[in-house]
């Protein structure tokens, strides 16, 4: 396999950044976000992310295997993360949200191959 060049690997690399910029918010701004604009429910808004997140991971070169692996990683390393930001709590169901979004980018991204 050739070496993957950096510009295939940095939409993914920026839109992972993306997610945990928002994810380090306080439960706080995500509420005054909420009262401005309506945010979707919380289940939904991890489907439709990481349903994005798979769709570009599923660019990459690799194994879908490995990809759905690998997002569902990160997923768990943004849950685990949202420890550190106040008032946000860590969520087995939100990951399962993610694991499903993911695997949903990964299946559509194939279909449009």
């Amino acid at each position: 396999m050739e070496k993957l060049p950096w510009k295939n690997l940095l939409p993914c690399v920026i839109f992972y950044a993306l997610i945990l910029s928002i994810s380090a918010l306080p439960a706080t701004r995500i509420q005054k976000i909420d009262n401005f604009i309506r945010l979707p429910d919380d289940k939904v808004m991890h489907l439709a992310v990481y349903t994005a997140f798979g769709f570009l991971l599923a660019a990459l070169p690799y194994p879908p295997v490995a990809l759905g692996m690998t997002g569902s990683l990160l997923g768990a390393l943004d849950e685990q993360s949202q420890r550190l930001s106040l008032g946000r709590d860590v969520s087995v169901r939100d990951w399962f949200a993610d694991i499903l979004g993911i695997s949903l980018g990964l299946i559509l991204r194939r279909r449009f191959r």
